[in-house]
């Protein structure tokens, strides 16, 4: 019974992402119906007890990734500690490091199969589609910001985009790579999600997004490259590596010929300066996380939350250690996967179109710092870990 209860208790987070943006205080601390299913969900594990042994194995057999999680935890904790706003910066620290950490160690322990991890692909699925057609409606009855462009209920169009650029990858690559893996048994479902893909795609070409477009090129074509080299098609991989460039440098020129392009641009690299300086004067403890809006006192009305730049971001609000465990957590990642890439199966490419989409979408946004986006990095990071587990067992098994 409580192993039924987990798994519908994730599904259900997986699917309510967006629900951090219903707020309100309990005994005037901050939250949001996001986090309460999280802490209703640990209590379910909690009480349905927790095997213990079943933790250690996890732990011996991705030791890398714990340590990675481990530097990222310390690293946002000391930054946290040190921070000139205790208040701002406690609330990012549990909304954006312990709920996902927490919320990832529930899911590694109750998604043990192939099967399960399915589901979690579907229910992301839903969620992404059910959020574009809302957003639709937005379209249709001519919502948009100042700016003209499409935020439907979120507040920023970039929110917007950085919810959906990973799903689309995902469900794109998954649906487009469905059709040579599974062959016919598998063409109707991956014409489906091809379908749903492009119409996640309309909703993103009205954000107006320069950085999903680039990070919906970068990983659905890396995520080709990768397929081309496991079927052995090296001529092929390098010409889409070619056409990538071109097409990146082509939104490049399109981004910069346009003059709302060009003020981006020029506001980005203004931005990333002032993050540089910052980390000059902080290299090791970094600042407190939320506090980099105080490098902006000449731009009250603008306001700069973020760096805009997920590697910056790290480096900033984590300090060195815990971009160091940023760094060991994506080399985990791609690391064994990589090294058995005959045997990548249609969960892992999709996953890893995800991941490229955060990785590259992230030169131009934090598409980590956010409460929705927390949770669903460290989704994608307990998908990977379950198709480690996966293999290993069949691995053992065949011995």
């Amino acid at each position: 019974m409580w192993q039924k209860l987990l798994k519908w208790g994730i599904f259900t987070i997986v699917f309510c992402l967006p629900l951090y943006l219903v707020r309100f205080k309990i005994l005037n601390i901050p939250t949001t119906l996001l986090e309460i299913l999280i802490y209703f969900l640990v209590i379910v594990w909690l009480l349905g007890g927790v095997n213990i042994d079943e933790l250690k194995t996890k732990i011996k057999e991705n030791r890398l990734l714990f340590w990675a999680i481990f530097c990222i935890l310390f690293g946002a904790s000391l930054a946290t500690f040190y921070s000139w706003d205790l208040r701002t910066s406690l609330g990012i620290w549990k909304a954006w490091f312990i709920d996902p950490v927490l919320f990832f160690f529930v899911f590694i322990v109750a998604i043990k199969s192939l099967k399960d991890l399915e589901k979690i692909f579907y229910v992301l699925f839903a969620s992404g589609f059910f959020v574009s057609f809302i957003a639709l409606i937005y379209l249709l009855l001519g919502r948009f910001n100042p700016d003209h462009r499409l935020e439907a209920f979120y507040s920023s169009p970039n929110y917007l985009a950085m919810y959906l650029t990973p799903i689309m990858a995902m469900m794109f690559c998954y649906g487009f790579l469905g059709l040579f893996i599974k062959a016919n048994s598998g063409s109707k479902e991956s014409v489906l999600l091809i379908a749903v893909s492009g119409f996640i795609l309309l909703v993103l070409i009205f954000t107006k997004s320069f950085g999903a477009w680039m990070g919906i090129v970068i990983a659905i074509g890396l995520d080709l490259v990768l397929w081309l080299r496991t079927i052995k098609k090296q001529k092929i991989a390098l010409f889409l590596i070619i056409l990538l460039v071109i097409l990146s440098i082509g939104i490049l020129t399109l981004k910069f010929n346009s003059v709302q392009g060009r003020l981006s641009i020029a506001s980005r690299l203004e931005i990333w300066q002032k993050a540089i300086e910052a980390i000059w004067i902080y290299p090791v403890i970094g600042i407190g996380p939320g506090t980099f809006k105080d490098f902006f006192p000449e731009y009250p009305l603008w306001g700069v939350p973020q760096p805009h730049n997920l590697y910056l971001a790290f480096l900033l609000q984590t300090g060195i250690i815990g971009f160091i465990g940023f760094i060991l957590l994506m080399f985990w990642f791609f690391r064994h996967p990589l090294c058995r890439i005959n045997k990548i199966n249609l969960f892992q490419f999709s996953i890893f179109a995800a991941m490229f989409s955060v990785l590259a979408h992230g030169i131009f946004d934090t598409t980590y710092w956010k409460n929705d986006l927390a949770l669903m990095f460290w989704i994608f990071i307990g998908m990977m870990a379950v198709i480690n587990t996966e293999s290993k067992i069949k691995h053992q098994n065949t011995i």
